[in-house]
């Protein structure tokens, strides 16, 4: 029996063995977990209320206790940006060898339309992949996105979709240091332990500084930053465990500042914005401070009409493909659509700031 390759609950069965692309910021600040998966379009942002600072009651001893409110929390309902790129198949492409494709005895078109076919779900799901890594970096430098929403490719008619995870016009979890990092040989020191109390303060837990290249580069030539370090952790190249580290990531050091351990991480990698440019994830100058787990990724379903059906059917996955074919002109379109929500689990769980200005 032949199997359809491009039926839509095979193509999510594939789209399950292909590795996720492994991003830094998403994978460690914004995991996924079983339920974060949703069977409706929007999605439930859950607040949970910082409450690491309460006191056990002390009671008489004839008392047998004393009622301690429960932890409450706040719920809202958002509904995710879609993202949908797309790649077509054409005839050509079929008939023309593969990259690497041996000379002599190679592939036949079928064979081929499924390799083809692999290799773009695998590509369209790594553009995803950066789109989400973008989500984070903006969630922990700006506590919420704003995206540009196109109907068709970049064009100048588009509309804004903004989502923060604050209330009030500006957002509460920036700091704001006194003297720029690169002249000041004292304020690095004090400006990390500020932005951990911040967090710590509030039950939060503050374990990682996350800097940019130009701000990796003024820490490790502060000679404060140096009499604090280990020479046993000081590490200047990707030497430490480097196959947990993502790519564009790097451990540089890890620091006790005023009681806080700290893990100080340089975080240089780019991407290609919608305007061809090359941009940093996290710009020159800027760094911020959290926790592993700070937040989660959690992702909307997907309604769509299958070509050939009268009827629409609702798919719950990170990935969800689509193929249109187009008879007269012998191409078949691949869309991979996914509704991510990189989110924060409490409020103001991450503390950015621009230390060098």
């Amino acid at each position: 029996m032949s199997i359809n390759i491009y039926d839509t609950y095979t193509m999510l069965e594939a789209v399950k063995l292909i590795k996720p692309r492994s991003t830094f910021l998403r994978d460690r600040y914004f995991p996924t977990a079983a339920g974060d998966i949703f069977t409706t379009k929007s999605v439930l942002v859950d607040y949970v209320d910082e409450t690491g600072n309460k006191l056990a009651p002390a009671v008489m001893p004839h008392v047998g206790g004393i009622p301690v409110a429960r932890e409450g929390y706040e719920t809202e309902e958002l509904t995710p940006p879609k993202f949908a790129p797309e790649r077509v198949l054409t005839v050509d492409q079929l008939e023309a060898r593969l990259a690497g494709e041996n000379v002599f005895g190679g592939l036949t078109p079928q064979e081929r339309e499924a390799q083809i076919l692999r290799s773009d779900l695998e590509r369209l799901d790594e553009i995803i992949s950066n789109r989400e890594e973008y989500l984070a970096a903006q969630t922990l430098l700006n506590n919420g996105y704003t995206l540009k929403q196109y109907a068709d490719r970049y064009t100048e008619k588009y509309t804004e979709k903004t989502i923060n995870f604050y209330s009030g016009g500006s957002n509460p979890a920036v700091y704001t240091p006194a003297a720029t990092w690169s002249t000041s040989s004292t304020a690095i020191i004090s400006d990390i332990a500020a932005m951990c109390d911040l967090l710590v303060k509030r039950g939060l837990p503050a374990t990682d500084l996350v800097v940019s290249g130009t701000v990796a580069d003024v820490m490790l030539g502060n000679e404060a930053i140096l009499k604090l370090l280990d020479n046993r952790r000081f590490i200047l190249a990707q030497e430490v465990n480097p196959s947990e580290q993502a790519n564009g990531s790097v451990l540089i050091a890890v620091l006790n500042v005023k009681g806080h351990q700290v893990n100080v991480y340089s975080y240089t990698r780019e991407y290609e914005a919608e305007d061809g440019t090359s941009t940093a994830y996290l710009p020159d100058g800027y760094c911020f401070v959290t926790a592993p787990g700070m937040g989660r990724t959690a992702y909307g379903a997907i309604t769509q009409l299958e070509q050939g059906s009268d009827t629409h059917t609702t798919y719950a996955a990170r990935r969800v493909p689509k193929v249109i074919s187009d008879a007269r002109d012998n191409t078949r379109t691949l869309i991979e659509q996914s509704r991510p929500l990189v989110m924060p689990k409490a409020r103001n769980a991450a503390i950015s700031a621009r230390v060098i200005f």
